[in-house]
């Protein structure tokens, strides 16, 4: 009987049929994943390299459930079936649970669930915690591909904010000559200002780190802009003073200008170094503190 029924429709009924049958069952367009993840380590890590991210579609997602995974590392084998989200499905919940590092699987602790802002507090990784992570996506309506941004650290402090500025860490380092004390002074740089355009480079750079007094107080000051004069970190008392004296000093300010990083032009895909170096001479010896400052790329571009 169907097949007679067929038969009275002719060939464009038949067709109009093929088609309609073929919407009804086709799939539907999806926004695919990718993963940035930016190192704010200032030592290295025992879990090694971070792989992929894993998580779990929220209950709302259309035509998605249980785990996903997304590629960090080029070519990492992923846990799970790749992640995406049905084209516009901007209802659709997605929570990050793991990340899977060159030691295996470890879950964040709380999970995060993932929007278009950092989270206040990042998830401690492992137990105790290996390090620490934010996340969040660059866009929460998927209605194109979109982008999970990660930033991990072993201090939990490096993992909370969402501007550029906060992405310069700083590590310090005191040596001393003869009897001379090193300074001792703390260096913020939450004021500095570092813009990017999107494949970021450095466009614009506006504010000042600022330089506070401790209980020993130094002279001069100096801005390196390149690592090769200092060697690896942490840095020795003859690299520190063979690059202060093979530059021009400045008479001690609590204000370090964002221009004094010559950061301008330059590629936060790797991340840039500079180190500031405080001097403190007295009786012929000379004793430093420097603190390495490093620019991180935006994970939001």
């Amino acid at each position: 009987m169907r097949d007679a029924n067929l038969k009275n429709l002719g060939p464009i009924g038949v067709l109009w049929i093929a088609l309609l049958t073929q919407a009804a069952c086709g799939s539907q367009e999806s926004a695919t994943a990718s993963a940035v993840a930016v190192d704010r380590t200032t030592q290295a890590l025992t879990i090694g390299q971070l792989a992929s991210v894993n998580g779990t579609y929220g209950a709302l997602c259309r035509a998605r459930a249980g785990a996903w995974s997304v590629a960090i590392a080029t070519g990492a084998t992923l846990d799970h079936t790749a992640l995406s989200v049905v084209l516009n499905d901007s209802a659709c919940v997605l929570t990050m649970t793991s990340l899977h590092t060159d030691t295996g699987d470890i879950l964040a602790m709380p999970a995060i669930m993932l929007t278009a802002s950092y989270q206040a507090t990042p998830s401690a990784f492992g137990s105790p915690a290996a390090f620490y992570a934010n996340a969040k996506l660059n866009a929460v309506n998927f209605a194109a591909n979109f982008q999970v941004n990660i930033i991990f650290s072993n201090d939990s402090s490096l993992a909370t904010m969402d501007n550029i500025a906060s992405l310069a860490t700083v590590v310090a380092t005191a040596t001393a000559a003869g009897s001379v004390p090193a300074p001792n002074y703390t260096l913020d740089v939450s004021g500095l200002s570092v813009i990017t355009d999107a494949s970021n480079i450095v466009q614009t750079v506006s504010g000042a780190a600022i330089l506070t007094t401790g209980s020993v107080p130094g002279q001069q000051y100096l801005v390196v802009s390149a690592v090769g004069p200092l060697g690896p970190y942490p840095y020795t008392y003859a690299a520190i003073d063979t690059a202060f004296k093979a530059g021009t000093p400045t008479s001690i300010s609590s204000t370090i200008l964002a221009a004094q990083f010559v950061l301008v032009g330059g590629d936060l895909t790797t991340p840039q170094v500079r180190t500031v170096i405080v001097a403190n001479a007295a009786s012929g010896f000379v004793s430093y503190e420097a603190f390495k400052i490093t620019f991180h790329p935006d994970p939001a571009l």
